[in-house]
């Protein structure tokens, strides 16, 4: 009798461990997701920087990119069909633009008419100037969905007036359905379902670099909560694992990718997001990718050595309301 008493205790005492333990689990377990109150606005600031280099026809071709980009978010009021508005607007833009080590181009929205000394890159500046000056409004459906695209018809005039290779450069910044892209995937790179330490999804994304786009497979992995401050925040790592160049044939630049062997040399990322406010805090990933491609102009085939270092780093900024 004591023997089977002690049994049964010990079989309602495992049961019960795992009866809390299982309820400990989905407890563990975390959603996030997006969240777009009426009247919130936020500011973020991004610093990009871009550093490719490529051997083409036996020369060493260096260039670099340093962006400071501030932008903000400013969510309206819901409207009669259930349609949301999110006021996106450049605020400031700051950019060095630089070939084999050295700075030929300085940027600043602050101070848009400063005199440049190399006239070749008046189209350069013409380009920033119109970057520095993106405004247009992501309408989302009742779902959080992007229904439309409002307010690019000014930037796209200006944009005409740019020659071709300006042109390019902007597209992904002025046309709807790149926007339409671009504000979907900012917010895609989150779990579809509830998550614990040790979950990982894998998203594919797409980054247009002006006339080159390229195709990232990543994968995400949440890692728990961190304190920052008063707060605790979800924190997700990324590593790209696949990347592919994406030819575009109506790209209007002299050169266009018509082969490439793309590897990812080095990755690392993280996210942190703020679950209770369902907004992004900080994002910083640096990814370097080296190999091949060929590029065609004129008629000729050519084959260059290239690596490539993109390193972002997005913050939310305190102004935040």
């Amino acid at each position: 009798m004591k023997l089977r008493r002690a049994g049964a205790g010990w079989t309602l005492a495992a049961v019960a461990c795992l009866m809390l333990s299982g309820s400990q689990t989905v407890r563990a377990q975390v959603k996030l997701e997006y969240k777009f109150p009426e009247g919130k606005t936020l500011t973020y600031r991004t610093n990009a920087n871009l550093f490719q280099t490529i051997t083409l026809m036996g020369m060493e071709i260096q260039s670099r990119e340093n962006k400071t980009v501030v932008v903000t978010q400013a969510i309206g009021q819901r409207r009669p069909d259930s349609s949301l508005p999110v006021e996106v607007k450049v605020r400031s833009l700051r950019a060095n633009l630089g070939f084999h080590g050295g700075t030929r181009l300085t940027f600043d929205s602050a101070k848009p008419d400063t005199k440049i000394d190399d006239p070749d890159f008046a189209p350069l500046v013409e380009l920033y100037k119109l970057e520095s000056a993106v405004a247009y409004t992501v309408v989302l459906d009742g779902q959080g969905k992007v229904k439309a695209i409002e307010g690019t018809e000014p930037l796209r005039e200006k944009a005409a007036r740019l020659d071709a290779i300006a042109r390019e450069q902007i597209r992904s910044r002025i046309e709807p359905d790149r926007l339409k892209a671009q504000f979907e995937q900012e917010h895609r790179n989150l779990p579809d379902d509830p998550v614990r330490p040790g979950t990982s999804w894998e998203r594919t994304e797409i980054f247009d670099f002006g006339g080159q786009a390229l195709s990232f497979r990543k994968k995400y992995e949440y890692a728990g909560t961190e304190k920052r401050g008063s707060k605790t925040l979800d924190k997700i790592t990324c590593t790209v694992l696949e990347v592919k160049c994406l030819p575009d044939s109506s790209a209007a630049t002299p050169l266009k990718v018509t082969k490439s062997n793309l590897k990812v040399d080095s990755s690392e990322g993280t996210i942190l997001f703020d679950r209770e406010a369902g907004v992004l805090v900080e994002a910083r990933e640096r990814t370097k990718v080296k190999g091949t491609m060929t590029f065609s102009g004129g008629g000729t085939d050519t084959s260059s050595q290239t690596e490539l270092t993109v390193q972002n780093n997005t913050q939310l900024q305190a102004t935040a309301q």
